[in-house]
């Protein structure tokens, strides 16, 4: 009942113009013949001009598609999910999803999705924005700490944070609420070293720990990592009451890195900062897996690596992961 409403409102709203348009050409065409007769005709000559009052109506059916002509100006097509209403160069396509009724009004030359069936779908991912949250690492993959963790690894997890920036995403949708989404983003990892030291590469070539002359206390000690990141995911759409949708996300990240330090701060004399910028034998590339699940434009996300921190043999085997919210964008 909601479609035949709308169909017939916007048949009405757009019909009627269109149709007082082309009554009023023929009218003036109709002068215009009638002046050319008075003049070409003589007197005991009748012509009879014959006026179309009405349009040609046509009715096809081919499968579960419905088609209807008005004359030339409107068709309508009914497929069972959607229905196309075309007025000259105008049109309104109504897609129906269960109880929701999408409408997109266009022309053919700026709302290519209105008359063109093989157009893609109109699915948009959630992916691109901004993401705050924590990082960690683990000494075994898939979070599974068999191995304990070298005391000066030790993290304050509280202070040891994640952000990212995520460009607007690119998103292939093989329905309207299920496809492929990526983008390209930058992943910035706080390490906040929960003891009094810090790490540095030793004469060996190997991660080892470093720690302050006495009494020199670290008030911060942590390392920086910056990753430019490559997510591609599998997203699913549930629509929900008032337009909205639940979003749910899977799939898979790889990453380069662009830059690594240590940082620490301590008071010897007043307070002082020295900062080493080293790559500490991280892996340059790093792949791992990713999960998301939110509601409209606010998600909590989940990235998990399955290659090592450090590269093997170099450093201690921890496997990095982090947690948080993101806010998305969508195009």
């Amino acid at each position: 009942m909601k479609r035949i409403l709308i169909s017939s409102a916007l048949i009405v709203a757009l019909l009627v113009p269109a149709v007082a348009q082309e009554k009023e050409q023929k009218l003036k065409e109709l002068e215009q013949l009638e002046q050319q007769t008075e003049k070409a005709t003589p007197p005991d000559t009748l012509i009879q001009v014959e006026e179309d009052s009405a349009a040609a109506v046509s009715e096809e059916a081919a499968g579960d598609t419905s088609r209807v002509k008005i004359g030339d100006i409107v068709t309508i097509e009914d497929t069972g999910d959607e229905t196309v209403i075309r007025i000259g160069k105008r049109g309104v396509k109504m897609l129906e999803e269960g109880d929701d009724t999408d409408m997109f009004i266009g022309d053919e030359e700026t709302e290519e999705e209105v008359f063109n069936e093989n157009s893609p779908k109109r699915f948009n991912g959630h992916l691109g924005g901004l993401e705050i949250g924590y990082n960690n690492y683990s000494t075994g993959r898939w979070l599974n700490n068999d191995t304990p963790l070298e005391g000066y690894l030790d993290l304050n997890t509280a202070k040891s944070s994640a952000f990212n920036i995520v460009t607007p995403p690119v998103s292939i949708g093989f329905t309207r609420h299920f496809g492929l989404v990526s983008a390209l983003g930058i992943n910035f990892n706080n390490y906040r070293f929960d003891g009094n030291n810090t790490i540095v590469v030793d004469g060996e070539g190997v991660v080892a720990p470093a720690y302050p002359a006495e009494p020199v206390q670290y008030v911060k000690s942590k390392l920086a990592t910056v990753y430019g990141t490559l997510p591609v995911m599998l997203e699913l759409q549930i629509p929900v009451s008032h337009g909205g949708a639940i979003n749910l996300g899977a799939g898979v990240v790889g990453a380069v890195k662009l830059g690594s330090h240590t940082k620490v701060v301590y008071h010897d004399d007043g307070k002082q900062k020295d900062k080493n910028r080293d790559d500490f034998n991280l892996n340059v590339l790093r792949y791992g897996v990713t999960a998301r699940a939110g509601y409209e434009m606010v998600q909590v996300y989940g990235t998990c690596y399955l290659s090592p921190m450090f590269e093997k043999g170099k450093g201690p085997e921890l496997y990095p992961f982090e947690i948080g919210i993101a806010l998305t964008i969508s195009d």
